[in-house]
């Protein structure tokens, strides 16, 4: 089984550092993911464990024995690369481009056997793509060729592959075909895989593990779950995200929630304040803060959907222990809140004995001058789990002079109203 071990390796290129002491272990059966933004080092690192690239300092060792000490024919058996720059091929069909990757293993002479022939026709057949082998490599989109050079690196038979941006140019149908397929090599052959990844969700579909790059160096490396977490890619994407476990897959995957627009908007003095929960206002929340409000929300549970929401946005939030009534001691400080606010939001929750006292608040509020934006996008009695007690207070609600609503973008032109008065 191969093992690959990076000591401390650093690249300039010229005055510009592309890699600072970068540091790794990496076993066989792995599918390794290079994350970053763009100029953080992946393709460098890409090029330094090929051999393409000889780093100013630092080490890369093949199964204990240093890369720089391997002969080129020797490294042509042990990797096989795909990197982003097209190759030229005017006249050459893609029989021709496979063969190359057999021309380490032939004799002086290059003379194909049956043996090479079949491992290339294999190669072909692992990504549907066999009925190519007479055309012309140039006369191919993107994506078709895409898959040729990944076939041709996989028919080179290495211990070790690498690959830049291997999804580039694929639709999401053939990214997941090739990327599972990639994966499954991997394991079946005991290699090691790494790949530099724009991707952020397939990575943690594919991958094993993931060394996570910013500025030529390492911030995280591990197991998928370990490395990306909505902290990591905050800090090296500058953007927030929500990291969750997909139901089928048991894979994380990754959701933005905050845009470049929270930066830009302009600030409004208006504090809007929103009840919520099980997912019905984090939308909400999202949308008010790029119009610029400052927005607080509560009471909601620890665990609720809107609670990991709120903190994801970073939304001053009442909170009360999971699954737990809203306590009196909770609902006092929700109203000292609504106090302090310019309009108060309640979205279409359904109500039971437990967070009742929200609907309570709303009313609240109304009597107290505030202005009370109501979204109801199904009736009242279809959200009632308590006995009629808040069909009761939504017709308070009503008779005291709420505004209902049943669309979430006709909000802000009332907040605005509210500015103007």
């Amino acid at each position: 089984m191969v093992k690959i071990e990076i000591e401390k390796v650093s690249f300039n290129y010229k005055s510009a550092k592309a890699l600072e002491g970068v540091t790794a272990r990496i076993e066989g059966g792995s599918f390794v993911g290079l994350l970053g933004p763009n100029g953080s080092g992946k393709t460098t690192l890409l090029k330094c464990l090929s051999g393409l690239l000889k780093p100013k300092i630092g080490s890369i060792y093949i199964n204990g024995k240093n890369l720089n000490s391997f002969s080129k024919s020797e490294l042509a058996k042990i990797f096989s690369t795909v990197f982003t720059n097209a190759i030229e091929t005017p006249q050459m069909e893609v029989f021709d481009i496979m063969a190359t990757a057999r021309y380490p293993w032939t004799s002086w002479l290059g003379t194909l056997n049956p043996k090479d022939i079949n491992i290339i026709n294999e190669a072909l057949e692992k990504f549907e793509i066999k009925d190519f082998i007479a055309r012309r490599f140039n006369e191919l989109s993107d994506g078709q060729k895409q898959k040729v050079l990944i076939a041709k690196a996989l028919a080179q038979e290495p211990k070790v592959l690498l690959l830049d941006e291997p999804a580039a140019h694929l639709d999401i149908k053939h990214q997941i075909e090739v990327l599972g397929t990639i994966k499954k090599i991997t394991k079946e052959k005991n290699l090691i895989t790494i790949g530099a990844l724009h991707d952020i969700n397939l990575a943690a579909l594919f991958c094993d593990f993931i060394i996570l790059l910013n500025k030529g160096k390492i911030v995280s490396m591990g197991p998928v779950d370990s490395v990306l977490t909505s902290e990591n890619i905050e800090k090296v994407f500058n953007i927030r995200v929500i990291v969750k476990k997909h139901p089928i897959t048991n894979s994380i995957y990754i959701m933005p929630i905050c845009t470049q627009e929270f930066k830009t908007v302009q600030p409004k003095t208006i504090t809007v304040h929103v009840i919520c929960g099980g997912g019905t206002g984090s939308f909400l929340m999202k949308m008010l803060l790029e119009h610029g409000y400052k927005v607080t929300a509560g009471v909601l549970n620890i665990l609720d959907t809107d609670y990991e929401g709120a903190c994801m946005l970073g939304v001053d939030v009442i909170v009360e222990a999971p699954f737990s009534p809203i306590t009196n001691e909770s609902h006092e400080v929700n109203l000292k809140k609504i106090d302090d606010v310019d309009a108060v939001i309640l979205s279409n929750i359904p109500f039971g004995y437990g967070n009742i006292k929200n609907l309570e608040a709303s009313v609240t509020a109304l009597k107290k001058g505030k202005t009370v934006i109501v979204v109801e996008n199904n009736s009242i009695e279809e959200r009632d789990f308590t006995g009629g007690i808040a069909k009761a207070l939504y017709k308070e609600l009503k008779e005291k002079g709420a505004i209902f609503v049943n669309d979430y973008n006709q909000i802000p032109q009332i907040i605005e109203k509210i500015k103007k008065a």
